[in-house]
């Protein structure tokens, strides 16, 4: 079990206060220096033309972030996939395949998730994405393509740049990797088409109302949309037994993940009145083991939890739960555009028709 990435965030933050926390963010700030330096360069390479991205002959559409950890890519990936593919047209997804692998060494818990929830669209994963898009286009006979975290991926020309930025935390503490969780500096969402503020239902509104002036300060009116995961129910791990969500209200929980932002997850099952006796951090991706999965067991039952729950993120990663423990259950969320659905998909259907 790991807790490195929640002691990081407590520096990122200030919340972690002191003599000690002052000279770790100085030395964090210093690392963002090269780093800084590293992007400016090759962002200005492509800009000069010095670099080039080659073209893919398919209309590509991109959904990407400019943070670190989780913003909801895969949900917004999932949902342009079934826009897609009610529109009749072929497509297929593109990923780099960062993070650890399953134990066959080739799954990723994204690529898992793509086949659970559209899995009649194929589903490529490579480091050189320009020749998984042409493998995509000559044995798939692909037509869109949707670059999954593909914003930095400047290798590859794109018709559509959709950008996410999660409300909850949406500019990484306002500063670049390692000092903050930004991947760019803020003035890259000039490259966005659109941008996909997630996560809104748990976002006060003064501070959603921020995010918005903010970003216009940065990249002017660029379409701005409004995402939100809404858990819809609970269900036993690996059987059909569901459970509304009122079922878990009052009840003593264990919950675990492996999230970019381990914060949204115990607020979610907070919001739904669950009792949440501890909340366990994975560092994003990770594969659980079956001495993880036991240990969990373990202080779920010392915990007094009457469940355990986790994500689906994490669910498709667990092939059995020990069974001594407290019955293990997973919150199913259904991803939805709650301001601005009409504009995305002009904007994406003003893409698809040229």
């Amino acid at each position: 079990m790991n807790d490195t990435h929640a002691r990081v965030l407590k520096y990122m933050d200030h919340s972690q206060g002191g003599l000690g926390g002052l000279c770790v963010r100085a030395g964090l700030r210093a690392l963002s220096v090269p780093y800084w330096l590293a992007t400016k360069g090759r962002v200005g390479l492509y800009n000069c033309g010095l670099m080039m991205s080659r073209e893919l002959d398919a209309i590509v559409i991109s959904v990407g972030n400019v943070t670190t950890g989780g913003t909801g890519k895969t949900p917004l990936v999932i949902w342009t996939a079934r826009h897609l593919q009610q529109r009749s047209i072929p497509t297929a997804i593109l990923s780099r395949g960062y993070g650890p692998k399953g134990p066959a060494g080739d799954d990723t818990d994204e690529s898992l998730l793509f086949r659970r929830h559209v899995p009649t669209v194929p589903h490529l994963v490579g480091k050189n994405r320009y020749i998984t898009g042409q493998s995509a286009i000559d044995d798939h006979q692909a037509e869109c393509i949707i670059l999954d975290d593909g914003f930095q991926h400047l290798a590859i020309g794109r018709d559509l740049d959709i950008v996410l930025i999660d409300s909850l935390m949406p500019f990484g503490f306002g500063h670049l990797l390692p000092r903050g969780l930004l991947r760019e500096p803020l003035s890259c969402l000039r490259r966005a088409d659109v941008i996909v503020l997630t996560r809104c239902d748990l976002c006060p509104k003064d501070r959603l109302r921020d995010t918005h002036r903010r970003i216009r300060d940065v990249c002017g009116f660029r379409p701005i949309v409004e995402s939100a995961h809404r858990p819809v129910r609970f269900y036993r791990h690996l059987t059909e037994e569901s459970r509304p969500l009122g079922w878990v209200q009052g009840s003593k929980v264990f919950a675990f993940s492996a999230l970019g932002n381990p914060q949204a997850f115990p607020r979610t099952l907070d919001a739904l009145g669950a009792q949440v006796v501890h909340h366990q951090v994975f560092r994003d991706h990770h594969w659980y083991d079956e001495a993880d999965l036991k240990a969990l067991a373990r202080a779920a039952t010392d915990a007094g939890a009457e469940a355990v729950v986790t994500t689906e993120k994490d669910a498709v990663k667990i092939k059995a739960f020990p069974e001594d423990a407290p019955p293990l259950y997973v919150l199913a969320v259904d991803f939805s555009i709650t301001q601005g659905e009409e504009l995305l998909t002009e904007i994406i259907e003003q893409v698809v028709q040229g």
